[in-house]
């Protein structure tokens, strides 16, 4: 074995000596599949001297054994198990697979009462590995739903193709015509339509994301318009041609399981105009709004978070371009920049001390006695 294998390792999953002794299998099958077709082919076709035809045979018995493809097992990536493994998901049973049930919580098949196993491995790679690969499915479930609900995934800046750089948002179809509208900007750590994944994986996929929110204001009787920024995935990934959050970023796959993560090309692997949250609200606010929303639309601003404190020194900062649209502004966050009533933002300090537009915002966030809006 040792004459076949690789100096370096091109291995991005689990590694002990099984996976490094299958890995090395794959590699010389692939290196001789050729050569031992030709010869297996000789040695079946009658039409060939007899001479030939035991001149291959015994090439073919003479070759190493690691050219059969019998030589190659499926391995776990997570675990380097050869049983029970998934060949579709190329993960042992023991490592998964996890399943909905009908209360729409994410636990394990085989153990229907426990939730998402993070700690599968000693290597940190491979759970962080594990981890994203779980978000994956939870992130394709929440877009599958939130499509059902009359929302459309919009790309920004707007009418970029899907294959160029974009950053993706949540509007409802009523957006044009609505006469109030509800923006969200969330927390720069989380995924498009997240709330929190631990949320999803111990209460449920709806009220760890946006559906529950959106099924709320769904039910309001004026039917207001929807718009779900997106200041975690401003990382565009061109080889799978998707924006991604840092934490995506650190997870995608590697040329070996010890080399560093991708660096960041700050021209390739931006989107224009969204480098950053700061970025990311304004161009909300200037560049999409105006395109999708009636002009003499109300809107309603929830920051959560630290796109909180960017939505409110954004609006500070614009009041006098925004103050006949924004009419509630509700934020959940641990900060907040200092809002001035002197000089030219003496009408927005006005405004954020106003008592009534908290109150315009408790239908649509209901809370517990003693949960305080700013």
């Amino acid at each position: 074995m040792a004459m076949f294998r690789a100096k370096k390792l091109d291995l991005g999953c689990f590694v002990n000596i099984r996976v490094i002794r299958d890995h090395t299998k794959r590699k010389v099958f692939e290196r001789y599949e050729t050569q031992r077709q030709a010869l297996r082919y000789i040695v079946r076709n009658t039409t060939l001297p007899q001479r030939a035809r035991a001149q291959a045979q015994l090439q073919l018995s003479q070759m190493h054994a690691y050219t059969r493809l019998t030589q190659i097992n499926n391995r776990c990536i997570e675990g380097g198990k050869s049983r029970g493994v998934l060949r579709h998901f190329r993960m042992a049973r023991a490592s998964g697979p996890y399943f909905i049930n009908d209360k729409d919580q994410i636990r394990s098949i085989r153990h229907p009462e426990q939730e998402f196993n993070y700690f599968i491995s000693k290597n940190a790679r491979i759970n962080v590995v594990q981890r994203e690969a779980f978000n994956t499915c939870i992130r394709r479930n929440i877009q599958s739903r939130l499509l059902s609900s009359s929302l459309n995934l919009t790309p920004i800046p707007l009418g970029t193709p899907p294959t160029q750089p974009h950053i993706p948002i949540y509007t409802s179809s009523n957006i044009s015509t609505c006469s109030r509208l509800i923006v969200y900007v969330g927390e720069s750590l989380q995924d498009l339509g997240v709330f929190a994944y631990r949320t999803i994986g111990r209460e449920s996929i709806a009220s760890g994301s946006v559906i529950d929110f959106v099924r709320t204001i769904q039910k309001c009787p004026d039917n207001p318009g929807i718009l779900i920024a997106n200041p975690g995935q401003l990382l565009w990934y061109r080889g799978g041609q998707r924006a991604v959050t840092q934490t995506t970023w650190e997870a995608l796959p590697r040329k070996t399981a010890v080399s560093p993560p991708m660096e960041i090309d700050e021209v390739k692997n931006r989107v224009s105009g969204n480098s950053d949250v700061k970025e990311h609200v304004a161009h909300v606010f200037d560049e999409v709004i105006p395109q999708v929303a009636k002009a003499d639309v109300k809107i309603d601003v929830i920051g959560m978070g630290d796109g909180a404190p960017e939505v409110v020194q954004f609006v500070q900062g614009n009041w006098k371009k925004w103050q006949k649209n924004v009419q509630a502004i509700a934020t959940g966050t641990a900060f907040l920049p200092r809002i001035e009533d002197t000089g030219e933002d003496r009408s927005f300090g006005e405004f954020w001390g106003d008592v009534s537009f908290f109150l315009s915002l408790v239908v649509l966030l209901p809370a517990p006695v003693g949960f305080i809006l700013h």
